[in-house]
């Protein structure tokens, strides 16, 4: 059984080609990013290499199972604007103005309650493994915990004297 230890959010940039054993990879990660250029897929099959490195695992959690065994059996390469409307990536940003839209995006997530976002992150991969109801529970401990924390404290503050709220991870 895969579990993910890791609660920090992982954002992924794709310029260009994202093929083969870099596409398996990227799929591990919680944001992905790409350039409007962007050319992604396994293309091993057509040279009789089965794939590796999680993508069978990943990719139909992404994208779901038929879509997943579309692209891994055929081996074809997909767009950006396909990529996005599968659900492979999450953003796409014109070439040109990639990096600044992209940092951007990830100062957004930066800016975010950090213990929350790993809190999140850990009942998304628990749940994943787990049924409802050991899912709920995760969901009631995590959260409990969540609630003690300080920037819980600061989201609720600002929330009540309508101001934007300055988390600081703890």
């Amino acid at each position: 059984m895969y579990e993910r230890k890791q609660n920090t959010p992982i954002i992924s940039f794709f310029h260009g080609y994202c093929l083969g054993a870099g596409f398996a990879l990227a799929l591990a990660c919680d944001f992905k990013l790409a350039t409007d250029n962007l050319e992604i897929g396994d293309h091993r099959v057509t040279r009789a290499i089965s794939i590796m490195s999680g993508a069978s695992w990943f990719l139909p959690r992404l994208i779901g199972f038929g879509k997943a065994t579309d692209l891994i059996l055929t081996g074809r390469h997909l767009d950006a604007k396909e990529a996005l409307k599968i659900g492979l990536v999450n953003k796409i940003y014109l070439a040109a103005d990639f990096n600044a839209q992209a940092m951007n995006y990830v100062q957004n997530i930066a800016s975010l309650p950090t213990r929350t976002l790993g809190y999140n992150k850990t009942m998304l991969n628990f749940s994943l493994v787990n049924d409802l109801f050991p899912s709920m529970q995760n969901e009631f401990n995590l959260t409990v915990k969540n609630m003690g924390t300080q920037d819980y404290s600061e989201g609720i503050a600002s929330f009540r004297e309508k101001r934007k709220p300055i988390f600081k991870g703890k």
